[in-house]
Formats: C-alpha cells, structure tokens, sequence
C-alpha cells in the first residue's frame, strides 16, 4: 500500500507545475460521461489525468474570507467543541463525535457558501452524474484496495465486529462519524486552505505549505505532547506529511472532494476509530 502510494505522489508531483485550466468543465464532464467507461478511462485515472474536472477559481476577496472561515474552524468551533464536550462529560459518550462532525460539517460548508460566496463545486463536493469516468473508476478502485487491505491487516477485529448484534448502532456512531472526520479535514486543508495558497501561491508551494500547515498545525499539534517522554513518536509526523502532500496532490488533479475524503475517513476509522470500539459491550449505554 505505502509503495502503490508513492509510486502515485511522484507521478502525480510530475504534473505539479502545470498550468491549471478554468475552461467551462460542465460541458467536458457530460461528454465524458454521456458514454459508457473505456479502459482508456480507467488508465487515465491511473495517471490522475481527469479530463475536465476544473471548477471556477473564486476571487481574492473570498479567498480571503476562507481563510477567515478556516481560522474560524481550527481557532474557535472545533476547540469550543473539544472544550464543551469535555468539561460536561459529553466526549466520554460515543454519540458525541456523529454530532461534533454534524456541527463542523455544517459550518464548514455554512461559512464557505453564505459568507465567502463560494459554490459547492468549487469546494470540490459534486454530485455522481458530475463526475467524469476516469474519477469514479479511480475512486472504485482506491476505496476497494483501502478497504480490503485494512480488512485483511485487521481480520480479527473486523470479522468480530461483523458477527456483533450492534454492528448497525456501531456503523452508525463509529464508523460514519470517523468518515465524516476526514471529509471535514480534507474540506477544510484541501479544499479550502491548499486551494487558497495554490491561488496565490502556484501549486508546488501552494501545495507544500498547506501540507505543512496540515502536518504541524492545530489538526495534529498535540502530537508534540504525547511526543514528550517519547521521542521517537515525532516520526508520525514523516507519515502524515506522506499522506497529506498525497491527498494534496490527488485533490487538485481531481478538485473533487469525495476522492480524498472518504480514503481520509476509511483511514482513521481503521487506523483509530476501530480500536475504541468495546470488544463486548453495546456501544449505547442503556
């Protein structure tokens, strides 16, 4: 998985420099999918070419005001959140994260539409129809590979999990909560801020410095402390650099968000969401 991955973010940093077109992609998208998928399809998106997925560049103005939005989020509602949730005791309660994602969601896309003026396009959120072959195949392919290599690497805990009577109240509370926790990173680091500093910026740096931002940022700071007594857990932060600039590098040759975010979300939940399920116990309390 880690040299499919790489193999993939050096391809995908070879186009790194290339001009981004803002061409009208609706009128491409229909014709792409107007068809039935080739294999031509399904090698493009092999080398993330995605034939006109470009959206609308938004202006400095709401650029401006995204940043404002992703301050907003990472500075005052997502530690308000952690703040309310611990001090009442909420946190402790498996129904707590499906909310704090509901809000953070919400905002999120609250925020970036009523206030910077922005489109759910250029967000990177379309619908299936909007999406071109070479999109979905890579997508069918990425979740399918995610999927079955984390089953496999965590059989026992999957194959438990399946045979529980509660599977339907841990999907619902875990799993769905934990997918809706990458969506809104990759919402928030990709879609808005990495777009933003691309703007600006060009993409190689516009891409680098969001990745930085994501990797050492308020989003995985408190790994500086769990780092403290234990240095060599400062390593985490070579992966997550890794798979940051690879979603980085995914998003804007696909400006579609679902790609990046549900491989995010299938991540932590294999990754951390899994292992804070109770092995016997129902996960709503009585």
């Amino acid at each position: 998985m880690g040299a499919w991955a790489a193999w993939h973010t050096r391809r995908l940093a070879k186009d790194v420099s290339q001009p981004y077109s803002q061409a009208s992609s609706m009128a491409v998208v229909h014709e792409s999918t107007a068809r039935r998928a080739t294999l031509a399809d399904f090698w493009q998106g092999q080398i993330c070419r995605f034939n006109g997925t470009e959206t609308e560049a938004w202006s400095s103005i709401q650029g401006l005001r995204l940043v404002g939005v992703f301050l907003v989020l990472e500075a005052v509602v997502r530690p308000a959140l952690n703040l309310v949730g611990g001090r009442y005791g909420w946190a402790a309660r498996p129904e707590w994260m499906a909310v704090e994602m509901g809000v953070l969601l919400v905002v999120t896309v609250g925020l970036a539409t009523l206030v910077a003026r922005v489109n759910l396009d250029q967000l990177g959120i379309r619908r299936w129809a909007q999406w071109t072959w070479s999109e979905r195949l890579y997508f069918i392919e990425l979740v399918s590979i995610t999927i079955i290599i984390f089953s496999l690497a965590n059989w026992t805990q999957v194959h438990g999990l399946l045979s529980r009577p509660d599977v339907g109240r841990i999907i619902a509370l875990s799993f769905l909560p934990q997918l809706a926790w990458g969506l809104y990173q990759e919402l928030l680091y990709r879609a808005i801020l990495q777009t933003e500093l691309v703007r600006r910026w060009g993409k190689l740096r516009g891409i680098v410095v969001g990745n930085i931002i994501f990797t050492f940022g308020p989003l995985h700071f408190y790994h500086f402390g769990l780092a403290a007594g234990h240095p060599e857990h400062l390593w985490i932060f070579a992966a997550i650099f890794s798979i940051g600039l690879y979603f980085g590098l995914i998003y804007e040759h696909s400006r579609n968000l679902w790609i990046v975010g549900v491989l995010h979300g299938l991540g932590d939940w294999f990754l951390v969401g899994l292992a804070k399920i109770p092995k016997a116990v129902p996960l709503i309390r009585p």
